[in-house]
């Protein structure tokens, strides 16, 4: 992909990792208080966190039973534990999957193999040089195929400490001209 407009974010664009190595947090990442999430605890409370068996979504007679159980977990309490049995032909039975990201499509599970390559070549992606990774910067946030920090640089009085890669993919052959060319696997 040619390179972008990643200019536009000039000295108020500074990666996570290059974060994490400076010793101490700029003030553009530090939100004020008022605007913080309180994270006090009511001790009394007797919510417990949904365990939902994903695999149970392969058998088309229990995916609707399924997609009402995650439904109603997100209404109550915006997130649920996932677990699989099986469903990627592992033995050890009941495995629990919490803090990570399941990707599914609305017929099967996607094959641990693909999940581990797209893992691996994001990896590689974010390991790049920053001047590389830069080269797909932009203010647009419109652009199909942008890497950033934050929403919108240009508007955004602080940042989210986090890294991101953003492009379209539907239709494949509409966009993957544009999707980056470096790491080579990407």
């Amino acid at each position: 992909m040619g390179e972008q407009d990643g200019s536009v974010c000039g000295n108020l664009f500074t990666s996570a990792m290059t974060l994490t190595q400076m010793g101490h947090v700029p003030d553009h990442f530090v939100l004020p208080p008022w605007q913080r999430h309180s994270l006090a605890l009511d001790h009394h409370s007797t919510t417990t966190l949904t365990i939902i068996d994903l695999s149970s979504l392969h058998p088309p007679s229990l995916r609707s039973r399924i997609i009402g159980e995650v439904g109603v977990a997100c209404k109550e309490l915006g997130l649920f534990q996932s677990a699989l049995r099986q469903a990627l032909g592992r033995e050890e039975g009941l495995r629990s999957d919490v803090g990570r990201i399941c990707v599914m499509n609305p017929y099967a599970l996607i094959p641990s193999l693909f999940i581990n390559d797209a893992v691996d070549v994001a990896t590689e992606f974010f390991d790049l040089p920053n001047e590389e990774k830069m080269r797909l910067a932009s203010a647009d946030v419109r652009n199909p195929v942008r890497y950033g920090t934050s929403m919108n640089h240009v508007k955004d009085k602080f940042y989210f400490w986090r890294d991101f890669i953003k492009h379209y993919s539907h239709s494949i052959s509409t966009w993957i001209d544009l999707w980056p060319t470096n790491p080579p696997s990407y």
